[in-house]
């Protein structure tokens, strides 16, 4: 007689397929509505027109209110891991500056693929499992549910804050059929009364606690109002007047994305530095300089960056972006 012995899915055995996986971290709750006060701040978020020229994030209000609805067969739970990008070596500080997300592949098909390479090693033990990938392009709370998870907390400028990680991590989830017993704590705030993330941002974006509004971010102005353009109206025009331009943002340096508050976190200086090869500086970077970009062509663009975030913003945007900060109004 052949024994067939089939591995208890718990989150132990869940979190050792997930560091074979390459994750820094990882953990596991259970999904169930999202409470009424989170949802009921989202919405005001969108209320207030915080989320800019990103109409996207206005739909699919059921399924992120209920993420348990993202798999057909009904999700149990979530799988919340981190993917830390800490970079070894920033680039020269005299040069347009990169948000260090960016410095390396892009990271939505690096993540999913891990995703994809965990849901087969449980698969393997539960061949009944199902389960579904998310990374940043769905209607899912991603950090509420790292949070539930036990992997951190939201700081004040809206980013998952993990005690060993920092927040220069990615967040990306499985959904799973079955239900996985966990024991998980959530971790309360320790950014206490620091506020230098707020004293840090050039333009304000920052509101209260973990509320940023997009229209005032130099990452949506550097990055998502070329991503996501609006038919028949200007995408990010309030946010951009009077700051394209502006002196504290020109010098602030940023052509893609923005660090600065990530940057003024103390998390952060203790947090580890990644060593994953997907996420090291493009050797370009190292050099690039304003008339560099200038002076690129569209085929230099799609070879350099033909794996990189970068090329979201198009090179027409990126353009854009170095004469910015080249050329602040005077006031």
């Amino acid at each position: 007689m052949i024994f067939f012995s089939i591995t208890l899915l718990t989150p132990d055995f869940i979190q050792a397929a997930a560091s074979r996986a390459g994750f820094d971290a990882c953990g596991v709750a259970a999904l169930d509505e999202l409470p009424e006060d989170l949802l009921r701040r989202f919405c005001e978020w969108l209320q207030h027109g915080y989320h800019a020229g990103m109409r996207y994030m206005e739909r699919h209000l059921q399924k992120r209110a209920d993420p348990r609805l993202l798999l057909k067969s009904g999700a149990r739970t979530a799988v919340v891991t981190l993917f830390s990008y800490k970079p070894q070596r920033p680039q020269p500080p005299h040069l347009p500056q990169v948000s260090c997300y960016a410095y390396g592949r892009d990271y939505h098909g690096v993540i999913k693929q891990k995703l994809w390479g965990l849901l087969a090693a449980l698969q393997a033990e539960h061949p009944a499992l199902r389960g579904r990938a998310f990374v940043d392009t769905a209607p899912l709370q991603e950090r509420y549910l790292a949070v539930k998870a036990g992997l951190g907390w939201v700081g004040k400028n809206g980013m998952l804050i993990s005690k060993e990680l920092g927040s220069y991590t990615f967040v990306g989830t499985l959904l799973l059929s079955d239900a996985v017993g966990s024991d998980a704590q959530e971790q309360k705030s320790r950014c206490g009364a620091c506020t230098r993330c707020l004293s840090a941002c050039p333009t304000g974006a920052i509101r209260d606690n973990g509320v940023v509004n997009s229209q005032l971010c130099l990452s949506y102005a550097t990055i998502e109002k070329y991503a996501n353009p609006l038919q028949g109206e200007d995408a990010g025009a309030a946010g951009r007047a009077g700051m394209a331009k502006d002196e504290k943002t020109a010098a602030a340096g940023y052509i893609f994305g923005c660090d600065i508050c990530q940057d003024a976190c103390p998390w952060n200086k203790k947090a580890k530095v990644a060593a994953h090869s997907e996420m090291q500086l493009l050797p370009q970077l190292l050099t690039l300089t304003a008339d560099d970009w200038l002076e690129m062509s569209d085929d230099d663009f799609e070879k350099i960056f033909e794996q990189s975030p970068i090329r979201r913003a198009t090179l027409q945007g990126m353009k854009e972006n170095v004469r910015a900060i080249q050329q602040p109004n005077s006031k």
